[in-house]
C-alpha cells in the first residue's frame, strides 16, 4: 500500500505581504503622530481673554506660581482677598511629599479652598512674592457676584484651618480633588464668571493672560 505523498508544513519563516509591513508601519507613524500632539496639546497654557471693556469695571489678578494658579478680587476697605483651590492634604495641610503626587492625581480626593486677604497698597510696593500677577479688567457687578459666591462657600465648608507657611485659611469643599479638576481647572471656572474666554484642554498645566 503506498502511502500519500508528504506535503510540507508551512514555512515559519516566510515574511508576511509588503502590503501589511506597509500598513503596519503607518499606523505606527499615525499613532506616534498622535501622541506627539496630545504632548504637545497637554502642555500648552490654556488662554484667558479678558471680556469687552465696560465702563464700569474693576481689576482683579490672576495668579501663577508654576504649579499653582489662583485670583486676587477687590474687596472692601482697600483690600484684595484671594482665592485658591487645590488638594485638602497637599494644599492646607502642607503634605507635600512627591511619593503622595501619584495617588493625588490620579484618585479623586478631598478638594479645598483657601482665602487670606492682602491690602492692595502692599500689591503695588512689594509686589506679591515669587508669585506672577497678570491683571485683567472685569466687570463690576461680575467681580462683586464672584466674591460673593466664594464667601459663601468658604463660610459652609466648616471650621477653618490656618497654614503659617501661606498665612492662609482653609476649609474643604465638595468639588473632588484630580487630574481633571485642579487649581487651574477651578481658576479658568471662577474667570469664566468674570465673562473671561478660557481655552479649553483635557489636562490643564497653567493659564497665560493674552493682553486685551
Amino acid at each position: 500500500m503506498t502511502s500519500a505523498p508528504a506535503t510540507s508544513a508551512p514555512d515559519a519563516g516566510v515574511s508576511p505581504p509588503r502590503s501589511s509591513r506597509s500598513r503596519s508601519l503607518r499606523r505606527a507613524a499615525l499613532l506616534a503622530l498622535l501622541l506627539v500632539f496630545l504632548f504637545l496639546w497637554i502642555r500648552r497654557r490654556s488662554e484667558v481673554r479678558p471680556p469687552p471693556p465696560t465702563s464700569d469695571s474693576v481689576v482683579v489678578r490672576v495668579l501663577a506660581t508654576g504649579l499653582h494658579s489662583g485670583l486676587l478680587l477687590p474687596c472692601s476697605g482697600g483690600n484684595v482677598v484671594e482665592y485658591g483651590y487645590g488638594e485638602w492634604g497637599w494644599y492646607a495641610r502642607d503634605e507635600t511629599g512627591w511619593l503622595r503626587a501619584p495617588a493625588i492625581v490620579l484618585i479623586p480626593s478631598q478638594g479645598a479652598i483657601g482665602r487670606r486677604y492682602v491690602p492692595e497698597a502692599d500689591l503695588a510696593t512689594s509686589g506679591y512674592g515669587t508669585a506672577l500677577l497678570a491683571p485683567i479688567r472685569v466687570p463690576r457687578a461680575a467681580a462683586e457676584k464672584l466674591v460673593a459666591k466664594l464667601d459663601l462657600e468658604f463660610a459652609t465648608g466648616g471650621e477653618a484651618y490656618h497654614n503659617e507657611l501661606y498665612d492662609m485659611d482653609f476649609v474643604k469643599c465638595p468639588e473632588r480633588f484630580h487630574l481633571l479638576h485642579e487649581c487651574h481647572d477651578a481658576t479658568a471656572e471662577w474667570l469664566r464668571e468674570l465673562g473671561c474666554k478660557v481655552g479649553s484642554s483635557p489636562i490643564r498645566v497653567g493659564l497665560s493672560v493674552v493682553p486685551p
